[in-house]
């Protein structure tokens, strides 16, 4: 953030009343509180192997050539949108040290987040800017990622994260699949080679794993799903946890009561559930009051717009629920009427928003 943007944001903060200020201080706190999760060992152990191939180098005699590297690798990284890759892997990347500030020097590390819709002509335009070189007129797009090519050696990037990439994957057909492939590819063979690091929903995977070339260079991380009642003692703990940081109190037995319907109704994803979390601490800093089951159900239902029949913190027969049902991108749902008429118009998950 600029100082001018600083200064800017300073001025609505200034006009917030005092209560407010002091939610608002308290919300930036348990925001920011990263909430380690098992799989990301693994996420790390496989980044920096992906980080040693593409700074290995060639040697002639026992000396380094110069400018000389071994071809890269590529690092998939998948899950349910709201399972809390791209909050991982953004802390990650943030703070590995071979992506800290340099003074004046670039990052060596591009982030590239791919619209829908989108085609690989797209994605080099997207490419090409974030390398400073916003494409000025029209241009095919083998001669886009040509020049990609070209500046790359002088640009200082090692690693491209391509965030989203099923929006690519998802609708290509063969040839264009073929043509994501050769680009990929000749990304990681090229006479500067360019780690990758590729995430987005689990469709990518079998794209992905067709492509011998791409197999063989890779290597897989699933995020993984919540269980119950695996789970019930760490989400419970997180709760606590997370209300000790913002400053509240949590009523007595509350977070073992909400824990495993958390899990279900945030469709057994981690990060729906810890934005959960979130919305129902700044309901009870609101209130001034313990963190509640009530705080849990309002924010249920100012994120979904259901009614307490499909509230997993009010039915009783929460485990019965299609959470789905509200968590798709249809709009919320007339929870009065009958529940065969709902389930008409069930989304399948691969619709569902990130």
């Amino acid at each position: 953030m600029t100082h001018s943007n600083a200064d800017f944001l300073a001025q609505f903060r200034d006009a917030l009343t005092e209560r407010e200020r002091a939610v608002l201080a308290k919300r930036e706190l348990y925001r920011n509180k990263h909430i380690e999760t098992e799989w990301e060992s693994e996420l790390r152990r496989k980044f920096d192997t992906l980080m040693r191939a593409t700074l290995t180098r060639q040697m002639s005699c026992g000396e380094p050539l110069a400018n000389a590297r071994h071809e890269a690798r590529c690092l998939f990284v998948t899950g349910e949108a709201g399972a809390g890759k791209t909050t991982c892997l953004n802390r990650l990347l943030n703070t590995h040290p071979v992506f800290q500030s340099r003074g004046e020097q670039r990052s060596p590390l591009l982030r590239v987040s791919v619209q829908a819709p989108c085609t690989l002509k797209s994605l080099g335009r997207a490419v090409l800017k974030g390398l400073g070189f916003p494409l000025a007129r029209e241009k095919p797009d083998h001669l886009i990622w040509a020049q990609i090519l070209d500046i790359l050696p002088t640009s200082g990037v090692l690693v491209i994260h391509f965030d989203e990439m099923h929006n690519l994957t998802d609708n290509a057909n063969i040839a264009q699949m073929d043509n994501i492939r050769k680009t990929f590819k000749t990304l990681m063979v090229s006479p500067w080679p360019v780690g990758l690091i590729v995430s987005g929903l689990p469709s990518l995977v079998p794209e992905m794993r067709r492509i011998d070339e791409i197999r063989r260079r890779g290597q897989f991380v699933s995020v993984p799903l919540l269980s119950l009642p695996d789970d019930n003692s760490m989400v419970s703990d997180i709760i606590g946890g997370l209300a000790e940081v913002a400053g509240i109190t949590v009523e007595a037995g509350v977070a073992n009561h909400i824990a495993p319907r958390l899990i279900h109704g945030a469709l057994y994803r981690f990060g729906m559930a810890i934005e959960f979390v979130h919305e129902a601490i700044e309901l009870a800093l609101l209130d001034e009051k313990p963190l509640s089951t009530e705080h849990f159900a309002t924010a249920y239902a100012d994120r979904t717009g259901c009614g307490a029949r499909m509230n997993p913190f009010v039915s009783p027969g929460w485990a019965e629920l299609d959470c789905t049902l509200v968590l798709a991108d249809d709009p919320p749902l007339d929870t009065d009427a009958p529940v065969a008429l709902q389930r008409r118009g069930r989304k399948s998950r691969k619709g569902e928003r990130t």
